[in-house]
C-alpha cells in the first residue's frame, strides 16, 4: 500500500527561511504539509495562507519561550497521512523526498538522520551545525500517536525531544533506520543567535536537563515497562533542571537524586529492631572533563 505524508514544519521567526523550504514541501507526493505558526512575530500564519492556500496552518497563540515538541505535537493532532514528516523550516527537501523515504523505511521502524549521514551540510564549520539535521523525523503516525507524540516537558535548544522520541520508539519494538542520500537537498545557513533566539533557558542548562531528564525517563521506562504519569515527570524534570543549573556555579557535574519509593517495612521486630524502612532511589550524574574556553560560536 503507498503511504500517505504530512509534512509538519514549525515556524517562530524563521519565515525568510520558510520562504525557501516551503515550495519543496508541496512538491511532494502524496502528501499534506501543516505549518505551525508558534506564536512567530512575523505573522508566519498569514503568510502561508495568503501565498499558500493548499497547506494547513496551525496557530500556537501567547508563546514567549519557543517549544518545537508542542509545535509539532499540534501539527500531528490534525494530521491524517499514515507517515509524519517533521521538517525544520530551514531544511529544503528534494523533489521526491516523501518518495525516497517511502521506499527507505520499512514497516513497524522510523527514519532519522545520523550526524555523520548529514556533516557535508555543515557548510560554515559551527559545531551546532554538525546536529542540524537530527530533528528530521519521518515516523508513522499510529506509533507517534501510541507514545503520546513528544515529551512537551523537555525545554530549549538541544533538550533532545527528537532523541527522546527515538529512544521511546526503539523501546516499544520500533527499528531505527538510519536515512540517507536523495532526501535533502540543502540546508539555510544561519549563525547561533538564530539558533537560540526565543529559548528561555542557556545551552548550558537545556542540554544538561534534557539529558538527566531522559537518561532517568529511559530506565524507568525499561523498569515499568508502561509510560510514566505526567506527575512524575513534572517532578524528575524539575529535579534534572534544578541539577543542571549546578553547571552555571563552576562544577563540572550535574547530580540528581531522585527517591523512587520509601515504604515501612514489615517485619523490623524480626530483624531486632523496632521499625524499618525500605528505600528505592536512582541517581543520574553528567560528568565534564578537560575544561575548554568556550568559542565564539
Amino acid at each position: 500500500m503507498k503511504r500517505s505524508f504530512s509534512i509538519i514544519t514549525v515556524c517562530k521567526g524563521r519565515l525568510e527561511h520558510l520562504k525557501q523550504s516551503l515550495p519543496r514541501m508541496i512538491e511532494q507526493a502524496n502528501s499534506e504539509v501543516i505549518v505551525v505558526d508558534y506564536s512567530c512575530p512575523e505573522k508566519t500564519g498569514d503568510y502561508v495562507e495568503k501565498h499558500f492556500p493548499a497547506v494547513r496552518v496551525v496557530r500556537v497563540e501567547g508563546e514567549r519561550a519557543f517549544s518545537n515538541w508542542k509545535g509539532r505535537n499540534r501539527g500531528a493532532a490534525i494530521a491524517t497521512g499514515d507517515m509524519l514528516l517533521f521538517c525544520d523550516a530551514d531544511t529544503i527537501l528534494t523533489g521526491n523526498a516523501a518518495e525516497v523515504i517511502s521506499r527507505s523505511v520499512p514497516e513497524k521502524a522510523f527514519g532519522f538522520f545520523t550526524r555523520k549521514s548529514t556533516a557535508h551540510f555543515n557548510k560554515s564549520g559551527l559545531r551546532l551545525e554538525m546536529n542540524q539535521l537530527r530533528g528530521f523525523q519521518a515516523v508513522p503516525a499510529a506509533a507517534f500517536k501510541r507514545l503520546g507524540g513528544y515529551d512537551e516537558l523537555l525545554a530549549g535548544y538541544a533538550a533532545g525531544g527528537d532523541t527522546d522520541l527515538e529512544e521511546r520508539l526503539v523501546l516499544f519494538g520500533f527499528k531505527a533506520t538510519g536515512l540517507g542520500d536523495g532526501i535533502i537537498d540543502d540546508v539555510v545557513q544561519h549563525d547561533n543567535v538564530a539558533r537560540f533566539t526565543f529559548h528561555r533557558d542557556p545551552i548550558r542548562i537545556s542540554y544538561a536537563a534534557g539529558m538527566l531528564y531522559r537518561r532517568a525517563k529511559i530506565v524507568l521506562l525499561k523498569a515499568r515497562k508502561t509510560g510514566l504519569p505526567l506527575a512524575d515527570r513534572e517532578r524528575i524534570y524539575a529535579t534534572a533542571r534544578k541539577a543542571a543549573n549546578q553547571l552555571t556555579m563552576g562544577q563540572n557535574v550535574a547530580k540528581m537524586h531522585l527517591n523512587l519509593e520509601d515504604t515501612p517495612i514489615g517485619m523490623p521486630r524480626q530483624l531486632g529492631f523496632a521499625r524499618g524502612r525500605c528505600r528505592v532511589s536512582i541517581t543520574v550524574q553528567l560528568v565534564l572533563h578537560d575544561k575548554v574556553d568556550l568559542p565564539a560560536d
